[in-house]
């Protein structure tokens, strides 16, 4: 499907709805993912598996959804920076994008399965995808 994108008035931009909608979505995956993170390493510092399990399958299953909140035209070069910080770069290196967040699933079954030292690693795991994929944040006026 094709990008529909209305400009109106000076410069300012209204992005179809399927578009609004994955932006919106993945946001909210990615403050999930955010938390998550924060409260597997706050249980891996307790000692507490459970509570770290509980983060990590947050995690996961937030993880699972990225490949489908990417659609593509939802890219920082079609939709603007103050839209979304996704460079054009993840639809050009789709495999290396799902591998880094397959990278992070996988760190992120280890702290589920118990093991807590993989909580230290899971930081490392979200990079995989921000180095690359994650455009500056917008300048604000």
């Amino acid at each position: 499907a094709g990008l529909s994108i209305a400009v109106i008035g000076a410069g300012s931009v209204v992005i179809s709805p399927v578009y609004a909608d994955a932006v919106k979505d993945r946001r909210a995956e990615m403050k999930t993912v955010s938390k998550s993170n924060k409260a597997i390493k706050a249980a891996a510092k307790a000692g507490d598996k459970a509570k770290a399990a509980a983060a990590a399958n947050a995690l996961i299953a937030a993880g699972k959804k990225f490949a489908t909140l990417f659609p593509k035209g939802t890219d920082r070069g079609t939709l603007g920076a103050k839209a979304t910080r996704a460079k054009p770069e993840i639809w050009a290196q789709w495999a290396k994008f799902e591998a880094a967040n397959n990278t992070m699933i996988a760190q992120a079954m280890k702290v589920a399965g118990g093991d807590l030292s993989a909580a230290k690693g899971m930081g490392k795991t979200c990079g995989g995808c921000h180095k690359p994929f994650r455009g500056p944040k917008p300048k604000k006026k």
